[in-house]
């Protein structure tokens, strides 16, 4: 397996342990953008409050979104293929995102760029899972010698790409067989790990362990 080498881009810090309820911000992802996400405890109503959140993050980033903010500014609708959509008023907010996994959701915003997130866990790719259908043959090799044999381990971090890919393209696998989405060599660095993927064009995504598993968040370019 080819390992390459990217130049720096600035992450949270302590990025193996991300606290609930912290907001983090992923600068030069893609040159020029940022990234805000968190999790919370999954509960009723806990997206429209990660949302709020993350909002809050965002006006302090981006001075496009400068506006006064209430609970009642904000409106979380879905789009026909699920997709979230933030309306600020009447008009569309950031691009946001969301993932549930093991009692928690996530949710990524950027002020810029369409974004996804996903987290994926190892146990969900065991016993007679089909992957075939859903992994090239070169992602399969990957998957083997990223996680050191443990190939449930690497194939969730593959999909957790896969899955935070086609949500950045705001159709999810709506509109994408997963063999369709071509997942690059990885890219190591201290704070992660990078891939260029390829769906209708070109994303680029961050991923770092989450307990077992991973949590990858995709910038569309």
């Amino acid at each position: 397996m080819s390992v390459r080498y990217r130049a720096p881009a600035s992450h949270p810090r302590n990025q193996d342990h991300i606290e609930h309820g912290t907001i983090h911000t992923l600068a030069g992802l893609v040159p020029g953008d940022s990234v805000v996400f968190a999790f919370t405890q999954s509960r009723h109503g806990a997206g429209p409050c990660l949302a709020f959140m993350l909002m809050r993050a965002m006006v302090k980033l981006d001075p496009r979104w400068r506006i006064p903010l209430g609970k009642n500014t904000l409106t979380l609708q879905k789009s026909v293929l699920g997709r979230p959509c933030l309306l600020i008023g009447d008009k569309p907010g950031p691009s946001l995102s969301f993932s549930h996994g093991e009692g928690r959701i996530w949710a990524a915003m950027c002020g810029t760029r369409s974004v996804g997130i996903d987290v994926a866990y190892p146990e969900e790719f065991a016993g007679d899972y089909p992957f075939a259908r859903a992994f090239r043959p070169e992602e399969l090799d990957f998957a083997k010698e990223l996680c050191h044999n443990d190939t449930a381990r690497g194939l969730a971090l593959i999909w957790s790409v896969k899955e935070a890919s086609v949500k950045a393209t705001g159709t999810g696998f709506n509109r994408f067989d997963p063999l369709e989405v071509r997942v690059g060599v990885p890219i190591f660095r201290e704070q992660g790990i990078f891939f260029e993927v390829l769906a209708d064009r070109p994303i680029s995504i961050w991923a770092k362990t989450e307990g077992r598993g991973w949590l990858s968040v995709a910038l569309r370019k």
